[in-house]
């Protein structure tokens, strides 16, 4: 980190992963040490319910992905997984949406007469769309070997439905070579804990050097 330039304040980290490799557990953890936090699955939750979005969807894909008027995320999934063509089509709708949601709270955060220490934005295809890299200062990539994924995402989704999602992500080795941050995580809750402990004080304690050293003596 000591190259490390810090674009805004507070600073902005991105949380990013494979599915099944704990990125939820270890937004709480920063969210318990002080940090704002959101993430972007969340925001398209909230996308996919507003009429304007929940109409194109159904006008692209049918009322098969559709109950009760609002769209139905596990039907909407299994369509754009397989399908290339209509995942693209999905990611140019939602994705200009969410970079302005995130763009919002970010600004709504440092309007805050006390500020939190760190925003943090859990943003699973960071690196895989690239439309998001550049609103952080620094990446943190929790990571764990497939076959643990796969494990903890059994009572969730079939072996294929597991293949294709994960089709769509970059390799760990190279994704870990664009994170400032990376982390195995195949051990315990309490060792994910410590780590982000140690990453959170190792942003903070780089943004606040850089930001005596640009105020000068």
């Amino acid at each position: 980190m000591t190259d490390q330039r810090w674009q805004h304040h507070p600073p902005r980290l991105a949380v990013t992963g494979g599915i099944g490799s704990g990125k939820s557990s270890a937004l709480a953890f920063l969210r318990g040490l002080g940090a704002a936090t959101v993430s972007t699955d969340d925001l398209v939750h909230t996308l996919l319910s507003e009429p304007a979005i929940a109409a194109a969807v159904e006008r692209r894909f049918g009322p098969e992905v559709m109950i009760g008027g609002e769209v139905n995320r596990g039907a909407l999934a299994r369509v754009v997984f397989g399908d290339h063509e209509a995942l693209l089509w999905l990611e140019s709708l939602l994705h200009p949406h969410v970079r302005r949601m995130v763009t919002e709270w970010a600004a709504a955060q440092q309007r805050l007469v006390t500020q939190p220490s760190l925003l943090v934005v859990e943003v699973p295809l960071l690196f895989e769309t690239g439309t998001m890299v550049d609103m952080f200062d620094c990446v943190l990539l929790v990571t764990a070997p497939e076959e643990v994924r796969r494990r903890r995402l059994a009572a969730k989704m079939t072996h294929s439905e597991f293949t294709r999602r994960a089709s769509r992500q970059l390799s760990e080795d190279e994704k870990a070579e664009r994170s400032h941050f990376a982390y195995e995580n195949r051990g315990s809750r309490a060792q994910l804990k410590q780590f982000i402990a140690e990453t959170y004080a190792a942003i903070l304690a780089c943004a606040a050097a850089e930001s005596e050293s640009l105020d000068g003596p």
